[in-house]
């Protein structure tokens, strides 16, 4: 009985076990030998939007960006192997191929290595319930503008951001996720087809271009983002444009996966995409010997955690789900959540409090995750067949919240860097200067961060005594919201460090008014600390800030 046991454990690990089981494979090629392309012809493989793109934040076009020599894939496809993506930035593809292929496969001269990653299995036509919607007579308004969407909006201070007119516009988001059924024909997306903003979709899982089926978890996730429906749900980026792309294969958890996710995501650089939404997490799989451990949680391991990490290299502003093992044995969150450049997303409910479902920081390293939270405890999403609305739970819905939220406001600061709009948020958020493992930096204010981005401005909100986190060059400025009082007097007063006089103010302002104040001039300083009074009636504010 021992001698079986041990035969069919040798078996699981044999090759022959492997081609028979298994038919995907990830081939790891040796160079980019005999390339017909230059980085100094990079139009002939991005976009002149992502060229656009790394020109403004100052990134050069290297050799990582290069395609996959030709030639090399040509020679896979001879073998009767199908190619279903390919990764330049890992010169990789994955294959499907049966034993007689890959067996040529491995000796091809350029063939470096071979992995076996998944099994494939046939697509199937995925038929939609209901081809027809509902008549336009059944969409029953609510008072508030964003519908039952408000609240999770308003919880990031993201209304603020929108009636300001940043709602997204000019910043193209892709989606990574399992699928998009009838994305294509749902009312809430009916405004992002009409103005041309529902951009592509792409099926990496299988080679194809339609991914409006076969899963309706980023349908939801979408809806969160780019619903347009006043009255009953707007989302977090309604004017932002959009790219559907499909890497989960569902009904299995499969390296494979994440091979699917770094071709996605390089085609979404590829296009010039802005910020990229990833509702999905990588720890442990159908096959434990492809499992995650939490110490690969690092950044600097898993294969999607690395590509994130490239991506956002290539000024892209990547988020995505922390996780839902927050009540599990697993409990940390997952990758590529842990990319080192990545915007990882927890859950809060409406109260603000955490999600039990949430998962838990630090990375592995030590490093500060989650970094921000949104509602994702009922978060309200779209219903794919009618005009309703439901509530879905998971950090799957915090992230898309929060990355439309950062749509708009890149809107806001297109100039800035996808770094610049990180730090900004982060410093935005309600446990900046105490960041926990629970949730991170906290949640986000995003009119809060707007104010951070322009002008190096300070925002009261009821602490007596503010540093500023940057050093000022030019001005500074900050909002107050007027008390109830028919007139407020507010006072405004700066000295240097040795207590004298360089600024002072006095202004009237109505009950309830929203006030931003400057301190002009702030440039013919000499470079020192400074010290501001505000005085709002009876309450005094202290600003110390730096001038360099």
């Amino acid at each position: 009985m021992r001698l079986l046991l041990l035969i069919s454990c040798l078996s699981l690990f044999s090759p022959l076990f492997a081609q028979k089981k298994f038919d995907k494979y990830r081939v790891e090629f040796t160079d980019k030998n005999d390339s017909p392309y230059s980085i100094f012809q990079a139009q002939e493989f991005l976009s002149p939007r992502a060229i656009e793109r790394r020109k403004k934040q100052g990134i050069s076009i290297d050799e990582m960006d290069l395609p996959i020599t030709p030639i090399y894939l040509s020679q896979i496809r001879a073998t009767g192997a199908k190619v279903l993506n390919v990764s330049k930035w890992f010169n990789t593809a994955i294959v499907h191929a049966d034993e007689e292929a890959f067996a040529q496969i491995e000796q091809l001269p350029f063939v470096k290595k071979t992995t076996v990653v998944g099994k494939y299995r046939p697509q199937k036509y995925h038929f939609r319930k209901d081809k027809n919607r509902d008549p336009v007579s059944t969409y029953t308004r609510v008072s508030d503008y964003y519908g039952y969407a408000g609240q999770q909006i308003r919880m990031l201070n993201g209304h603020q951001l929108h009636d300001m007119g940043h709602r997204g516009d000019g910043i193209m988001v892709a989606v990574l996720d399992g699928g998009f059924t009838n994305v294509d024909i749902m009312p809430f997306f009916d405004s992002l087809r009409l103005d041309g903003r529902l951009l592509d979709s792409r099926d990496f899982v299988y080679d194809d271009d339609y991914a409006y089926e076969a899963s309706s978890h980023g349908s939801q996730v979408l809806s969160t983002m780019a619903a347009n429906l006043p009255g009953l749900m707007v989302g977090t980026a309604p004017d932002a444009a959009y790219i559907c792309l499909r890497t989960e294969e569902t009904g299995s958890e499969l390296v494979v996966e994440e091979d699917n996710w770094a071709a996605g995501i390089e085609y979404a650089d590829s296009l010039g995409v802005d910020v990229v939404n990833s509702s999905l997490g990588y720890t442990t799989f159908d096959k434990k010997k492809m499992n995650h451990t939490y110490a690969d949680m690092c950044g600097d391991i898993c294969r999607s955690s690395v590509a994130a990490d490239i991506a956002a290299s290539k000024g892209i502003l990547v988020v995505n789900s922390a996780g839902n093992s927050g009540g599990d044995s697993w409990k940390y969150i997952g990758a590529p959540a842990d990319g080192d450049s990545v915007m990882a997303v927890a859950a809060v409910d409406r109260y603000r409090q955490k999600a039990y479902f949430s998962s838990f920081g630090p990375g592995s390293d030590g490093s500060i995750k989650p970094n921000v939270a949104a509602r994702g405890l009922e978060t309200i999403v779209a219903s794919l067949y009618s005009y309703q609305v439901d509530s879905s739970s998971g950090t799957s819905f915090a992230s898309p919240v929060m990355a439309g939220m950062v749509a708009s406001l890149w809107s806001a600061f297109p100039e800035k860097t996808n770094m610049d709009i990180m730090e900004a948020i982060e410093l935005s958020a309600t446990q900046a200067y105490a960041p926990d493992e629970k949730l991170g930096y906290g949640i986000p204010d995003f009119y809060r961060a707007y104010m951070l981005l322009s002008d190096n401005a300070i925002i009261m909100q009821g602490q007596a005594n503010f540093t500023h986190p940057h050093p000022v060059r030019d001005h500074i400025s900050f909002k107050l919201d007027m008390p109830s009082y028919n007139f407020n007097e507010v006072y405004v007063d700066v000295l240097n460090a040795y207590g004298r006089p360089m600024f002072q103010a006095k202004n009237k302002y109505l009950a309830n008014e929203k006030v931003i104040e400057r301190i002009p001039d702030v440039g013919d300083y000499p470079p020192g600390v400074y010290r501001a009074w505000i005085r709002v009636n009876e309450r005094t504010y202290q600003v110390v800030f730096f001038k360099v």
